[in-house]
């Protein structure tokens, strides 16, 4: 069987890396989407536990066969739903088989349903929040693996330490939503056969300068089932040095703050007390990973390197119709 999953534009190969450890299968990268072939619990088991991903499709060579007897609904966006023409009853609301539109060329059976880069925990958000997999793919590009330290100094709703606590004790983003996928109209699946949790003690540290994001951490934290296994801090920028001796983190992801209303001048300072503080917990191996808007780049590289932080890899990705800069950077000294 042939399938195709979406994701975000920029991080293809995170989710050609999932797939190659889930099932041992290659996937062909496209522009914001990649095809593979695979048994149908192989790509059952993608649609369960793959974590940078947004939509699974089953690609079918005939659409009638399923649509005899049933209803069904086309997908996607409007210009390339069009050009797929399906015979059959339509149900837009409630269809027994939902068909996806990924452009004029493809289209399938959407097993997935809902966007899978939404998470059930993400209950308590603030201004600035990013979906699952975006966070997840943060914490893969750090390097990090469940027996390795990692912080987010800036972690306000907690979702690049839960997506890090998931992934380092295999739970299934989806653990407590078995019953909403799509497939489940078309295939006997019982999910639970995928679970086989990791029973590990974790250093995952949700760090913020704001006791209100701390607690709203906590707060989905234990929504998702992993707030023991996450250590969580009220720690100014400035303080990181004094929390955490010298070199002995592995990994640093977050989301850079904007700081939009600030001026460049204080921008800029803000900016060199982070690198300072990063460069000194950091171990000689580790690596800094942020997520940033793409006009803070040159100033965020600027400082990086006066204090010691090199960038090892810049790649743009796209969060819904923006454009966003993923750096990673690690220690010269």
């Amino acid at each position: 069987m042939k399938a195709i999953v979406l994701t975000n534009k920029g991080i293809e190969d995170i989710s050609a890396k999932e797939i190659k450890e889930l099932i041992n299968k290659k996937a062909e990268k496209k522009d914001g989407f990649l095809i593979f072939e695979a048994e149908q619990k192989e790509i059952i088991q993608i649609c369960y536990l793959a974590r940078s991903i947004t939509k699974v499709i089953l690609l079918v060579e005939d659409a009638q066969e399923w649509t005899k007897g049933k209803t069904f609904a086309i997908r996607g966006k409007t210009e390339y739903a069009e050009k797929h023409q399906i015979k059959g009853k339509t149900d837009l609301k409630n269809p027994d088989t939902e068909f996806y539109a990924v452009n004029e060329q493809y289209c399938g059976i959407d097993l997935t349903g809902e966007d899978l880069a939404k998470r059930d925990y993400r209950i308590f958000l603030g201004s600035e929040s990013i979906k699952g997999n975006i966070a997840y793919a943060l914490v893969r590009l750090s390097g990090y693996s469940s027996d390795k330290r990692i912080i987010d100094p800036y972690c306000r709703d907690g979702i690049i330490p839960i997506e890090a606590a998931l992934y380092a004790l295999n739970i299934s983003p989806h653990y407590y939503k078995k019953d909403k996928f799509n497939f489940l109209k078309l295939f006997d699946v019982n999910l639970a056969e995928f679970d086989s949790i990791h029973r590990i003690k974790t250093e995952i540290n949700a760090i913020d300068i704001k006791i209100t994001s701390v607690n709203a951490a906590k707060k989905n934290a234990k929504i998702a089932g992993v707030n023991k296994n996450i250590n969580f801090a009220k720690i100014q920028t400035e303080d990181l040095e004094l929390k955490f001796q010298e070199n002995s983190v592995d990994c640093i992801a977050t989301m850079m703050p904007y700081l939009g209303k600030l001026s460049e001048t204080k921008i800029k300072e803000i900016y060199r007390e982070f690198f300072y503080n990063a460069e000194f917990i950091l171990g000689k191996k580790g690596k800094l990973v942020l997520l940033t808007r793409p006009q803070r780049k040159e100033v965020l590289e600027q400082k990086a390197k006066e204090n010691k932080l090199k960038l090892k890899e810049e790649r743009t990705i796209s969060i819904g119709k923006e454009e966003w800069k993923i750096l990673t950077f690690i220690c010269v000294s």
